[in-house]
């Protein structure tokens, strides 16, 4: 009689992030915007120790146009919404942070999640303007983390493809 001796198959799990990331991107029309940060790393962060920031680069900007200073705390397996002061009332209810700033990205801009000066997650190409929008999914458009992505995309400079990271929802 034969024993099979192999150890059982362990459960692949996904690895936990260690740092947040972004995990939707909404580009509606007009000033209906928002950007949702995920935390699950196991612990709260506060955001203002921590220098987190998003920079916006508009029209294939190299220098930043844009910079928000992240507040409060976020907790463990949580989110905190960023929003323009203009969005609908609908958006604004759900944000942690509305900003007053007059420009916002759209489809093609680059928005960078740092903490203080490390990139943690790119959404776009720093430097390179695509035209209207990245792929042919980032204007007016959802955008929402794939449940198989654990980490940010920590490069500013390669090329960005949408389709690899992100599922797609209309405005």
């Amino acid at each position: 009689m034969l024993v099979n001796l192999a150890p059982a198959p362990l459960a692949v799990e996904a690895a936990a992030p260690t740092e947040l990331f972004f995990s939707e991107y909404i580009e509606g029309s007009s000033y209906n915007k928002a950007l949702e940060v995920y935390n699950g790393t196991g612990a709260a962060v506060d955001l203002a120790a921590g220098g987190y920031n998003i920079k916006m680069y508009f029209n294939g900007a190299t220098t930043a146009n844009l910079t928000i200073n992240l507040t409060g705390t976020v907790a463990n397996g949580d989110v905190y919404v960023v929003t323009n002061a203009s969005a609908v009332q609908a958006i604004k209810d759900q944000a942690d942070l509305i900003t007053a700033s007059t420009s916002w990205y759209n489809g093609d801009d680059a928005v960078v999640l740092y903490k203080g000066t490390t990139y943690l997650d790119v959404i776009g190409q720093i430097g390179y303007d695509p035209g209207s929008e990245w792929g042919t999914i980032t204007a007016d458009a959802t955008l929402r983390r794939k449940v198989t992505i654990c980490a940010g995309d920590t490069n500013g400079s390669d090329l960005f493809d949408p389709y690899v990271e992100w599922d797609n929802f209309a405005n």
